[in-house]
């Protein structure tokens, strides 16, 4: 299958270099609107360069497309390459409105191609150790969970939650400071003030789950990111389990818990960060042939965005916000 790549950044870097490890994927093109950063990531991969992702599209008709322009520069190419019949994988945040990530979800399922979002996190080691504990109910019930994150990895950890533990049906939030005060600038592309995304000084909320757990997540641009991105904290009917400074270098974090470690399987070795972006786009073109996948679909992507936007509502109402019926079908 042809490979393409729209947005020749850090990311979408990530993603070429991921797909060159497959051997059935030929990555054929690497468009930008900077020419120079188009050129120079398809010489380093022998690919083709643009700076007009329609032509690219119709002239070579790659079979997947990674979207990684900025936050909110999504929805357009991610739409017309699946006008173009291709399969999607975009980073996140989906898009930049409801609006625009509603109808990147549609044209997905119009034109019946997968459109995926990035949310490498769920490809954490650690992360895969603890979802399938909890599947298989060896923690017991789950009835508390706190998340600790930096701002930076707050969109992550929504949906790292509903992947752990179900559908949020409920929020309440506190925010104090503003966008103004996040170095990161990304949010001036065009997101919505109406979506949260990256917290700025200090962030709580707690989270209503569908099985009556109840969920804290709290962020802070303030936390040092070479030193910690996130922190997980799980009380159960069996104790206490905590997934300990999650961070760049060793990104499993360590183990502490006051469970039996003779009753749990060997926790997994340290891991860098980076090395979940290749996990995350090899599970993508899995999906796409079929094989068994751990994936983020396009609704998943649009989930956190409804999340992110009840947050945002909880805080300037001071009231519970009820999330809508998820639109999976």
């Amino acid at each position: 299958m042809k490979a393409a790549i729209i947005g020749c950044g850090g990311q979408g870097r990530q993603h070429a270099l991921a797909y060159t490890q497959l051997p059935d994927i030929q990555v054929v093109a690497c468009c930008d609107i900077v020419p120079e950063k188009a050129k120079a990531l398809a010489q380093e991969i022998g690919a083709t360069a643009f700076t007009d992702y329609t032509q690219m599209l119709s002239t070579l008709h790659p079979d997947l497309v990674s979207v990684c322009t900025l936050e909110g520069q999504h929805a357009a190419p991610a739409i017309a390459a699946l006008q173009h019949r291709a399969h999607v994988l975009c980073e996140k945040m989906l898009a930049a409105t409801l609006d625009e990530a509603r109808a990147m979800v549609q044209t997905a399922r119009q034109t019946q191609r997968l459109l995926a979002t990035q949310f490498n996190y769920r490809h954490i080691p650690s992360v895969k150790w603890l979802k399938e504990l909890l599947e298989a109910g060896t923690l017991g019930e789950p009835l508390l969970v706190v998340l600790h994150t930096h701002a930076y990895c707050h969109h992550h950890g929504i949906d790292l939650l509903r992947f752990l533990f179900g559908e949020i049906v409920a929020v309440q939030a506190t925010i104090r400071g503003d966008r103004t005060e996040v170095p990161y600038r990304g949010w001036e592309t065009g997101i919505s003030d109406e979506l949260l995304y990256i917290p700025s000084r200090a962030f709580g909320g707690i989270l209503h789950f569908e099985h009556k757990l109840v969920g804290v997540l709290a962020s802070s641009i303030h936390h040092r990111l070479d030193d910690f991105m996130l922190e997980l904290h799980l009380l159960t009917s069996r104790g206490r389990l905590v997934l300990r400074r999650m961070r760049r270098e060793n990104i499993c974090g360590e183990l502490d818990t006051n469970l039996l470690l003779s009753e749990l399987p060997p926790f997994p070795p340290p891991m860098p960060f980076d090395a979940t972006f290749a996990l995350s786009v090899h599970h993508f073109v899995r999906a796409v042939q079929g094989k068994p996948a751990v994936l983020a679909t396009g609704e998943d992507g649009l989930r956190a965005m409804e999340v992110e936007w009840a947050l945002r509502q909880a805080s300037q109402r001071g009231e519970t916000i009820q999330l809508p019926p998820t639109i999976f079908v």
